[in-house]
């Protein structure tokens, strides 16, 4: 049961992360600038 708890919140922690990098990426798309122009040129 300790390594089924364990899987969940390895699961969970990488969904978290995984939003937070999706946040990060709309709100750098969003605030426009220098660090939208490097993402756009870079892919």
């Amino acid at each position: 049961m300790k390594i089924l708890q364990n899987e969940n919140l390895k699961l969970t922690l990488l969904t978290v992360l995984y939003l937070a990098i999706l946040f990060t990426l709309f709100w750098i798309y969003g605030g426009g600038g220098v660090e939208s122009n490097f993402i756009y040129n870079e892919f």
